[in-house]
Formats: structure tokens, sequence, C-alpha cells
């Protein structure tokens, strides 16, 4: 027997390689180990490999082309990671867009044509009911991931955003933030409150420039000269307002007065309340009560009553379409003072005044354009009228007929409004339970009636169409 014969009858039986795979790490990972199982260990092939991986119910994450690799060039008694699963992605936290301003940094405004607003420093932060504060972004889920085995592992949301519900407000149905009421957006530690009072410790200055606020207005101090304080609701002064301008759509209530010098106002949707008016214009479309108005410009669609200590009405020209009620009127050295009473409510009243003065413009229209008429008129009687002229001339009487048919319709609707005044007029009337001075009128919708000499505890009203005087 030859020698080569007898190698080949004493080489080792060849054995196949024991491959070994566990799933490792809550499955998100797959281990392999080769191990050779004698001296004449057959490499394994990739199907094989392949194999024992399914056999494990491996089926995701497979490292192919290190499967490739061992089965050209096993590696031995070495663990080694075949498959890796996907880790669930976190998705992106929630976010909160702020609609409105969430920090409180008083400086002056910036206007349209670049000068600087030193009286609006953004005091208040205003807002509706209804808007939107804060635009909500849910977190996102992230995606979803798998293990080695091929099971799904959901994604995993992102940070929920922390609440900023607070007063005055609630979630609407697309899940944002909006305003129950209207009034001031406070933020305070991520909260967003509403403040349907805006409560002011201290005056209306320099340190807080104009107000404008939607609800109410509670100022325990002053208000300085210049300034304006503007609610959608009521306004409530502790103190004095000098030469400064608040408007409300409800109430004025003044602790003091107000001594306008010369440029304050009042206007208010409902009743003004001061112990003085001075100086000053005043505008309220329900009642006003003071213990004292002196010098003012002032219009009422309600009562003015003058009920103080002194209850005196001095100078200006006070409209009022109810009645007025006092303790004195006018002053001893005959200051003038025009009151105006009745004739329906101030908007009528300015309406009739309008008329007047509309026909007045009327008939200077048509003053001009009979001199224009009277012109050609002369030369066509000349024969010196050109063609061209005839034309104009016409167009110039078309336009007098139309201004005369104008005026007749405006003259008898201010007839129909002077009637009417004369009506209303008659449920208005004025007490005074003191003395009505010299230098006093009174105008009862067309009619006037000037007190030519003082008298006391009486009653001014119109009975059977005249003004007439009755004791209380």
């Amino acid at each position: 027997m030859s020698e080569s014969s007898d190698k080949k009858e004493h080489a080792a039986p060849q054995s196949k390689a024991r491959i070994t795979v566990n799933v490792v790490r809550q499955k998100h990972e797959a281990e392999m180990l080769i191990e050779r199982t004698g001296t004449n260990t057959v490499d394994p092939t990739h199907e094989e490999l392949a194999a024992a991986l399914a056999e494990k119910g491996i089926v995701a994450g497979i490292k192919e082309d290190l499967l490739l690799r061992l089965a050209a060039d096993p590696v031995y008694n070495e663990k080694l990671i075949v498959a890796v699963g996907k880790r669930p992605e976190v998705g992106k936290p929630g976010e909160l867009r702020y609609k409105i301003r969430t920090t409180r940094e008083l400086k002056p405004a910036l206007r349209e044509d670049d000068t600087v607003d030193y009286k609006d420093l953004g005091y208040t932060n205003n807002v509706e009911a209804g808007q939107v504060l804060v635009e909500i972004i849910p977190p996102t889920k992230g995606e979803d991931g798998f293990d080695v085995l091929g099971a799904k592992i959901e994604g995993i949301f992102g940070k929920e955003t922390t609440s900023p519900k607070g007063a005055g407000t609630d979630l609407d149905q697309a899940g944002n933030l909006v305003a129950l009421v209207a009034g001031n957006a406070t933020f305070n530690k991520g909260v967003i409150s509403i403040q349907e009072v805006l409560k002011i410790k201290g005056s209306i200055d320099n340190s807080t420039g104009d107000i404008d606020f939607a609800g109410d207005i509670m100022i325990s101090g002053d208000v300085s000269a210049g300034f304006r304080v503007t609610s959608r609701s009521n306004i409530t002064v502790k103190g004095i307002v000098e030469g400064a301008h608040l408007k409300a759509k409800g109430d004025i209530i003044i602790g003091e007065g107000i001594n306008g010098m010369n440029s304050g106002t009042l206007t208010a949707g409902g009743n003004i309340r001061a112990r003085f008016m001075q100086n000053c214009t005043v505008r309220a479309g329900r009642d006003i009560y003071a213990d004292t108005i002196m010098h003012a410009d002032l219009e009422c669609d309600g009562d003015v009553e003058l009920n103080g200590k002194r209850g005196v009405l001095i100078g200006g020209s006070t409209t009022i379409a109810g009645k007025l009620v006092a303790k004195g009127i006018g002053t001893p050295n005959h200051a003038a003072t025009n009151v105006v009473m009745g004739g329906g409510s101030i908007t009528k009243q300015h309406e009739y005044v309008k008329l007047g003065e509309s026909i007045k413009q009327i008939d200077a229209d048509i003053t001009k354009l009979v001199q224009i008429l009277n012109r050609f008129d002369g030369l066509q009687k000349k024969g010196a009228l050109a063609p061209s002229q005839r034309d104009t001339a016409e167009q110039v009487r078309q336009n007098y007929n139309a201004l005369t048919e104008q005026r007749k319709a405006a003259v008898a609707e201010l007839e129909e409004a002077g009637l009417a005044r004369l009506v209303s007029s008659g449920g208005s009337y004025v007490e005074c339970k003191g003395r009505v001075h010299t230098g006093v009128k009174f105008v009862f919708g067309p009619l006037t009636f000037n007190v030519q000499a003082g008298f006391v505890n009486s009653r001014i009203g119109v009975i059977s169409g005249e003004v007439a005087v009755s004791s209380l």
C-alpha cells in the first residue's frame, strides 16, 4: 500500500461547524457563535448561517453583508452581532406659539411715521373674547421601531408642554388657548390669565402712559394732564382728573372731579359721576351727577342732577335731553349760562343743527347761480350771447332748479324736525330749588327764554307751546 493511500485512510472525518444563535438585549440584537466540531470542520455556508437565524425566528435587522463574509471567511469562537433591531424614535416635543406679548417692557411706541409716542408705553396687553392667545402644537409620535424577531415597537411621543391655561382662558376645539373674556392678558410662570378689571395703584402719568383697556379700569390716584384713558367698559378714578381725556363705553366715576384746563374731556356711553366738573367738555349717553358744573361744554342724553352741597350750574353751554335738577343756575355777576333742554337725543339735535347749516349752504349756492343767470340774461337781451354760452346757461338753470327743489325738501325736513323737538321738549324741564340768575338762557326746542330777572324755587318748562316758570 502506498504512503498517500495510508494518509488518506487515517485522515479525520469531516464535521459541520456548530452554529449557536442567541437573542439578547431585549430582542434588540442577535448573537452568533461559530465553533469547530473537530479537526476537520467544514466551514458553514451562507444558507446554513441563514437557517440558524431562521430557526430562532430572527427575520429583521439581519446583517446580510456579515453573513456573506462569514460564509467566505468564517470567524470561530467569537460572538458576533449578526442582527440588530431598530429602536423606536422619540417624536418632537409639544410647542407653545404665543400670539400675544409675554413680556412686559414699558417703552414708547413707534408710530408709522417713525416718530415716537412717549405716552403709549404698552401698559396693557388687550385681548378680545375668543381671541387665540397661544397656538398649542401637540407632541408628535416618533417613528416605530422593531426587534430582531420582526415585532413592531411603537414610536414614542415627544414631551408634552406645560399647560398655559389660567383664569379667563380655555382650550378651543383645535386645542389652542383662547380668551373667554375681554381684558388684560398677563403672563406669570408660564400661565396666561385674563384680568377683566385693570387696577392701577397710583396715578396715570409718565410712569404708565396712556391706558386703553377692554374691561373696567380702576385708578387709585389721579389722571395727569394730557393723558388718555379709554375703556370699553367703565372707568373709576379715586382722585382728580386734570386736563386729561377719559372715554368709556360704560360709566365714568371720579371721586374728586375734573379740572379740564379748557382741554380735558369726559365721554361716556353710560352715566358720569364727579364731585365737580370745571373747564371741560362732557358727553354722557345717560345721566350726569355732580355737585358743581362750571364753564363746561356739556351734552347729556339723560338727566343732569346737581344734588351736592352746592348743586350749581355756572357758565358754559349745557344740552340735556331729559331734565335738569339743581340748587342754583348762573351767578350774581350774570355769567352767561346757556341751557338747551329736550329736543330729542343729542344726536338728533346735532342733526337738526346740521340740517339748518345745510340750508344756509344751499342758499349761498343758489345766490351764486342767480348771479350767473342774471349775467347770461343780460347778454341775451343785448343779442351778445354766444351759442356755447347758451349751453352753459341751460346747465346753470338746471342746477338752479335742482337746488331749489333740494332746498324745499330740506326746509320741510327742518320744519318737521323742529316740530318733533318742540313735542319732545314738552317732557323736558328744569327744577331749581335755589336761584336762577340773570344771564341764564333756556332753549326748549325752537323756543328761547332769556332770564331778565332772577327767580327762586322754580320749575321751567314748556306749557301750551310757551316757556313758562312756575313755583315748586
